[in-house]
Order: C-alpha cells, then sequence, then structure tokens
C-alpha cells in the first residue's frame, strides 16, 4: 500500500466476483503528476496477460480520485515469508516454485520491451497453493533499444536501496539487466534469510553494490546448493554484460537445480503444481 494511494477489496454486483481497487487518495488528487503516474500503471497492467503478472481490468478516471480495478489475488508477500519463517514457512520445494513462476513473468515483462524497477519481495505475492503474482508496475520504463539507447537520457535513480543494481545507481537506462541484478538478491535472501549488503546508511548501501563482492549463499547456509549459490552469484555481477543474459538463461539453469540439498526433485515438484 502506497502513501500516495489506497487498495481495497471490492465485490462486483450481479456477479460476486471479489477484485483489488486501488485508488488514489482525495488529498493526491489533485496532483496532475499523481493521475498520470496511476494511469500509466493501470495501461501498463492492462497489456500484460501473464499468469504470473497481476491484471488490471479497467481504469476509470473519476472525481475526486481516479482509480484502477485489478485481480483480487489473496495472498502474502515473500517479505513475510522471508522475515517472519517461523509464521509463514513455505513448504520443502515450494520456494522452487516461486522463484521460477517470478522469473517467468519478469521474463515475459522483458520480452514485451518493459523493465519493472522495482523487483523486490514486496512485489511478488504468493497464496497458500504456491502461485505467484509480480506486482506494482510504478516505476516500469519501457527498455530502450537500437537507436533510442542514444537518445534516452539518463533516468532517475528510482527503486529500493536494498536491491538497486550498480547500474541504476550509475544512472544507465533501463534494462532487463538491471532486473536481473534485483531478481538475484531477491533468490539470495530468500534462500538465506538475509541480503547480501548490510550498511548503516543509504549512500553505504550504494557503495555496497557498486564495489562490494557478495559472499556466496552457501557461506550463511550450508543446505544450499552450490549450483544455486553460482548461479545467484554470477546475477550479482556488477558489470551488465557478465551477468547471465535473460531470465530464460536462468530458467533453463533453475528449472535443473536444488535450491537445498534436501529438496524435491524441482522437476518432479512442478510436474505437481
Amino acid at each position: 500500500m502506497g502513501q500516495n494511494s489506497m487498495i481495497m477489496e471490492v465485490v462486483q454486483e450481479g456477479t460476486g466476483r471479489r477484485f483489488a481497487l486501488k485508488e488514489l487518495l482525495e488529498s493526491r488528487a489533485q496532483d496532475a503528476e499523481e493521475r498520470r503516474a496511476l494511469a500509466f500503471e493501470a495501461k501498463l497492467g492492462q497489456q500484460f496477460t501473464h499468469p504470473n503478472l497481476i491484471r488490471v481490468h479497467e481504469y476509470v478516471n473519476a472525481k475526486p480520485s481516479p482509480y484502477f480495478v485489478m485481480d483480487y489475488f489473496p495472498g502474502m508477500t515473500l517479505r513475510l515469508v522471508i522475515g517472519k519463517p517461523q509464521d509463514h514457512a513455505l513448504p520443502a520445494g515450494r520456494p522452487h516454485a516461486v522463484l521460477r513462476q517470478t522469473a517467468e513473468a519478469l521474463a515475459y515483462m522483458h520480452e514485451k520491451g518493459w523493465a519493472h524497477r522495482d523487483v523486490k519481495p514486496e512485489n511478488i505475492l504468493v497464496n497458500r497453493s504456491g502461485e505467484v503474482r509480480v506486482i506494482d508496475y510504478a516505476l516500469a520504463k519501457k527498455i530502450p533499444t537500437g537507436l533510442g539507447k542514444l537518445f534516452a537520457g539518463k533516468p532517475p535513480r528510482e527503486g529500493t536501496y536494498s536491491y538497486i543494481s550498480p547500474d541504476v545507481i550509475r544512472r544507465l537506462p533501463p534494462s532487463a539487466a538491471a532486473d536481473i541484478y534485483s531478481f538475484g538478491i531477491t533468490c539470495y535472501e530468500l534462500a538465506t534469510g538475509r541480503q547480501p549488503f548490510r550498511a548503516n546508511s543509504p549512500m553505504e548501501l550504494l557503495n555496497k553494490h557498486m564495489k562490494e563482492k557478495p559472499v556466496p549463499p552457501t557461506s550463511h547456509n550450508k543446505a544450499i546448493t552450490k549450483e544455486f549459490s553460482d548461479l545467484v552469484l554470477k546475477m550479482l555481477a556488477k558489470r551488465p554484460d557478465d551477468r547471465i543474459k535473460d531470465l530464460r538463461e536462468f530458467l533453463a539453469a533453475f528449472n535443473r537445480m536444488k535450491i537445498y540439498k534436501d529438496d524435491p526433485d524441482p522437476m518432479a515438484d512442478r510436474m505437481s503444481m
């Protein structure tokens, strides 16, 4: 729930179907930039038709406050899973399914030409069955191609500092590679229970993203497989060109490996989903 908007559950008259409604707060509704941002997020969400992306159905430019209607997905954020494992631990093998679905959703976005730009556990919802929805397109930007890269200009340094890539810090054009880095940190945190970089100030944290080599996930948890640890470290390479090429490459490798040594076979788990 953002500070400029509120999200509520609504029921459609006649059908009884449940939806989620995101509405601009009345105190922000007179701000033309806020209204444009909400309309942008809604129209982008209407374009996406992937089962692991939250779908927007309708945007209404209402007075006093505009709103949009999207899928209602009863679940919890991955932040709860990581932050309160004693209450919200996923069954064995389930983290694999969660990361696979998240990667598939982001790969779809990238193939449609968009970077999410705020990949983090708070923006990944998971339900009791292990189904995933990636949410929040507020910071998404078109990935420039060809000559567009030359004229893209420097985008603002947006995103959540714990997950922000060195390329975003340097204000390079939006890219799939930056999302891969943020997703890599999410993978690291889901597997180990902690982020690779900790700092006492925002500037120190940015500096660590730029310069500090992350400790392998296996150093925090000996039950993590070397294959998964190595794949995550490749996603966290400082230079975009040193990361995996795209999330299809991630999936090709990830679908054949376990996160933890005692996990069930990932392909068998996938068949049972």
